[in-house]
C-alpha cells in the first residue's frame, strides 16, 4: 500500500504540473500569434526603409555628405546589445544568442542588455555593462525609441564605436535563428542588411524594384540626417518585434513539449498505480482465501 501512496502522490504532482504547463502553453500561444503578426507586418516597411536609406546614403557618400551617424570610424570598443527575455521557460533561446556573442568575441566590447535573463547570463563573465532595459510583450514604440536614443548617445559620445544587436530572428514557429547585426556605424548597403532576411522562407518578401529618380529637398544633408535617425529607431523597433515573436514561439514550443512529457509520465504512473492496486487486491484475496482454508 505504501507503494500505491507514493505513486498516487507522484501522479497528482505530475497532473498538476501538466495543468500549469498547458495553461502557460495557451497563454504563450495567444501572445505568439500577436507577436508573429506584428513582426510580419513590419517586415515590408523595414525592407522599404532600408532600400530608401541605402539610396540616399549612396547619394550622400558621392556628395561628401557626412551626418553624425554616417561614416567610417575605427572600432576600438564594440557596443553589443544582447536581446534576451525577461522570463525563462523558452528553451535554449537565450543560450543560443549568448553562444553567438561568444563566438564573435565576448571580451571585445561593452554591453547593453534587453531582458533580465540577458543580464543574468552575462554576470559570470564580469563584462562592462552600459545599461539594462526591459521591453513589454507588446513592444511599445516609446520603449524602443528610448533604447535607440540611449545607444545613439553612447555612440556619438564615443563610449562605444559600434552598435551591434545579437537577437533571435523569428523564422517560423519551430525555428528561431540567432543573428548578429551591426547598425552603427552606417557603412552598409542594402545587400548587407538583407543577409538576415535570407534566413526567412524563400529569402523573405521580395519588394518590387523602385527605379524612380529621387528629388531631395530642402537639402540632402538635412534629409539624410533625419532619415538616418528615423531608420535607426525603426530598425531597433523591428529587431525587438522579431525577438518577441521568437520568444513567444520558443516558449509555446517548450511548454507544449513539457505538457506532452507530463502527459506521457502521467500515463506511465497511472499504469503503475493500476498494477500496484491490482497486486494489492490479489494479495488481499489470497489472504482471505488462505484464512478460510485454515478455518
Amino acid at each position: 500500500m505504501e507503494g500505491m501512496r507514493d505513486i498516487g502522490r507522484r501522479l497528482r504532482a505530475v497532473q498538476g504540473t501538466a495543468k500549469i504547463t498547458r495553461a502557460m502553453q495557451l497563454v504563450a500561444g495567444s501572445k505568439m500569434r500577436r507577436a508573429q503578426q506584428a513582426a510580419a507586418a513590419g517586415r515590408r516597411h523595414a525592407l522599404r526603409l532600408e532600400e530608401l536609406t541605402d539610396r540616399l546614403v549612396q547619394l550622400g557618400l558621392d556628395s561628401q555628405c557626412k551626418p553624425p551617424l554616417l561614416g567610417q570610424r575605427e572600432i576600438r570598443c564594440r557596443g553589443i546589445v544582447f536581446v534576451a527575455t525577461d522570463r525563462g521557460l523558452c528553451g535554449s533561446l537565450n543560450q543560443n544568442t549568448l553562444r553567438l556573442i561568444r563566438e564573435s568575441g565576448i571580451e571585445d566590447g561593452k554591453y547593453v542588455t534587453v531582458g533580465r535573463k540577458g543580464t543574468q547570463l552575462l554576470c559570470p563573465f564580469r563584462l562592462p555593462l552600459l545599461g539594462e532595459f526591459s521591453i513589454n510583450d507588446g513592444v511599445p514604440y516609446r520603449q524602443a525609441r528610448a533604447l535607440a536614443n540611449f545607444l545613439r548617445d553612447a555612440y556619438l559620445s564615443r563610449q562605444i564605436d559600434s552598435v551591434e544587436f545579437a537577437y533571435p530572428l523569428f523564422v517560423n514557429t519551430l525555428h528561431q535563428e540567432p543573428v548578429l547585426v551591426r547598425l552603427l556605424p552606417m557603412e552598409w548597403s542594402a545587400k548587407d542588411l538583407r543577409r538576415r532576411w535570407e534566413l526567412l522562407p524563400n529569402g523573405g518578401e521580395r519588394l518590387p524594384e523602385d527605379s524612380r529618380e529621387l528629388c531631395v529637398e530642402p537639402s540632402l544633408e538635412r534629409i539624410l540626417e533625419a532619415l538616418l535617425e528615423s531608420f535607426f529607431q525603426r530598425e531597433v523597433y523591428h529587431i525587438l518585434l522579431e525577438s518577441k515573436a521568437a520568444e513567444q514561439s520558443s516558449r509555446t514550443v517548450a511548454m507544449k513539449g513539457a505538457t506532452d512529457n507530463a502527459d506521457a509520465l502521467a500515463k506511465e504512473l497511472t499504469l503503475a498505480y493500476n498494477k500496484a492496486r491490482q497486486a494489492a487486491i490479489t494479495e488481499e484475496i489470497l489472504e482471505i482465501t488462505a484464512s478460510r482454508a485454515a478455518d
